[in-house]
């Protein structure tokens, strides 16, 4: 090809030529006003005014077609004797150099490809124009993913039977993509043809073959006409069902067979893609037209398997955190992976066992570094006793479980913390119980340590007892008449005889309580270790106050 051109042609300034063919050059110029790229058509066949005609005809076609689908034709003028398209540039490669370049195209991708074809012809038809010319040649695409339809130099619409441009029984197209009653009499087409050679170019993309010959010729025509054809899926069984249907009743030999509408094809074609990330997929063609080489296409996954691998994901995501997380609270880090770091640090007690089963006194450890200063907490180190050999959560993680204590016929229980792990240093620990504190130094260094505190095993508290004793039914204050006595050493010895400290907590105490005219009371009471103060409120019924009634 010749890099001879002319530095302006009419107002635009020419950058070079893009193509040269026998009936006229392409060349791509800058726009004066618009400053953009754009592409400048010139017909350079003399001699032929059908030719001329046309050429004029496809611009003011290209002029009544502004859609975002096809290409835009930005002026038309002559110059001298020669005639001139100005069109926008498409940056990128036409579908058929693409093909070339990846052999076959993944079924998404030529649905992709067949939605905008689909959005170009629509409104093509709706303005009563019929490409005849559909082809891969004539599919542009952009770097950005745009797929624009190009190319309306045979395109007839409702005047041209008026003006005669094509003549009956002419056949005008590209025979690979021609339905058969194009190769009989172009003029008399309808959109059909299109669908026809629409189908055509999407057994291409996905195939990397057109189902007939591409010659010009009877024998050609004759196989069209039987419309015979290997199926898409015996050249590739991965090529989905619903695209095979949609090719077959695309391309029937004859036209009343075929799906009638470009709409019924873009309702097929829009209930596949709905399944995918259609963005994602113009992002891929994009990156393929970019590609100097072949370009390895994803594995495309429709949008129920993408939610449900992102379900998996997360689910694995939550599993592996959950896991972490009771490994974690288990104590399985830092009693087998970081042991040579940390060593494990257990408090027991015993404590008086309290007299109601259910109320024993709550008992918590907490631990400090002993730096000789502030002696901050620990983190995370707080722990509550529990009877000992009761089943922790972290003793499922452990090589065999503790089993509980028995203890019969002993007055205290044994307590212990679950286990603290620690770093080798200096520690303190507070234990409180209560009203009940103590502390503990301590030095970890590597070995398992078993701190015992037992201050609180034989502790009894000075019981005090104070009464208010009133009649059961007038409420007269009977306090200084009554006599409380509590049995001790199994006698019967009035409160105020008792020496202080005589009482103590632990034990069930019996109560007596006596008024002249009165019914005697009598309580069994059960005080716990840690209590010392009793109050005992009492209404005392007269005698043969039931009989009165």
């Amino acid at each position: 090809m010749s890099n001879d051109f002319p530095p302006m042609i009419g107002k635009y300034k020419i950058q070079g030529i893009v193509a040269k063919g026998g009936m006229g050059v392409v060349y791509k110029a800058i726009h004066p006003s618009l400053k953009r790229y754009v592409v400048i058509k010139k017909m350079t066949a003399k001699g032929n005014q059908a030719n001329a005609e046309r050429f004029k005809k496809e611009a003011q076609i290209l002029l009544d077609l502004q859609s975002p689908y096809i290409v835009h034709l930005f002026d038309y003028f002559t110059e001298g004797s020669f005639r001139y398209m100005v069109e926008e540039l498409v940056d990128g490669l036409a579908l058929d150099n693409l093909i070339s370049k990846e052999t076959v195209l993944p079924p998404q991708i030529a649905m992709l490809i067949m939605q905008d074809a689909c959005y170009a012809l629509k409104y093509a038809h709706s303005k009563d124009i019929i490409h005849r010319d559909i082809k891969p040649g004539n599919i542009l695409i952009s770097k950005r993913g745009e797929i624009k339809l190009a190319d309306f130099g045979i395109a007839s619409d409702a005047a041209e039977k008026a003006e005669g441009l094509t003549v009956s029984g002419i056949a005008l197209g590209t025979p690979a993509y021609m339905p058969p009653e194009q190769f009989e009499d172009s003029s008399t087409v309808d959109t059909r043809a299109d669908i026809y050679a629409l189908g055509i170019m999407l057994y291409e993309m996905v195939t990397g073959t057109k189902p007939y010959p591409g010659t010009f010729c009877v024998e050609t025509l004759k196989t069209i006409k039987k419309g015979r054809y290997i199926h898409p899926r015996r050249i590739d069984k991965n090529i989905p069902q619903e695209i095979q249907r949609l090719i077959h009743r695309m391309i029937r030999p004859k036209a009343k067979n075929r799906i009638q509408s470009i709409e019924g094809v873009l309702r097929a074609v829009k209930r596949y893609l709905k399944h995918y990330d259609t963005h994602e997929l113009r992002v891929h063609l994009a990156k393929a037209v970019m590609t100097p080489k072949d370009y390895k296409f994803p594995k495309f996954l429709t949008k129920d398997k993408k939610i449900r691998r992102a379900f998996r994901i997360s689910l694995i995501v939550l599993i592996v955190a959950a896991l972490f997380g009771i490994c974690w609270k288990g104590n399985v880090f830092h009693r087998y992976l970081l042991r040579s770091i940390y060593s494990p640090v257990k408090v027991e007690m015993e404590l008086p066992k309290a007299l109601s089963g259910d109320l024993d006194l709550p008992v918590r450890a907490f631990f400090f570094e002993d730096d000789n200063g502030d002696i901050p907490e620990v983190k995370n180190s707080r722990r509550t006793f529990a009877l000992k050999g009761t089943t922790r959560f972290e003793d499922f993680f452990k090589f065999g479980f503790s089993t509980q204590e028995i203890r019969k016929n002993t007055k205290t229980k044994r307590y212990d913390i679950g286990d603290v792990f620690l770093k080798d240093g200096q520690y303190r620990v507070k234990v409180v119980a209560g009203p009940y504190v103590w502390w503990d130094t301590f030095t970890v260094d590597g070995k398992p340590v078993v701190i015992n505190c037992d201050l609180l095993k034989n502790m009894k508290k000075n019981l005090n007892i104070q009464a208010n004793i009133v009649d059961a039914y007038t409420g007269a204050d009977l306090s200084n008449q009554a006599d409380i006595k509590v049995l001790y050493n199994d006698k019967w010895v009035k409160l105020y005889n008792l020496r202080d400290g005589e009482l103590k907590s632990g034990s069930v105490l019996k109560v007596r309580i006596e008024c002249p005219g009165y019914e005697t009371a009598l309580y069994s009471l059960l005080i716990d270790w840690y209590q010392e103060d009793l109050y005992i409120s009492s209404g005392l019924k007269p005698i043969g106050s039931e009989k009165r009634k």
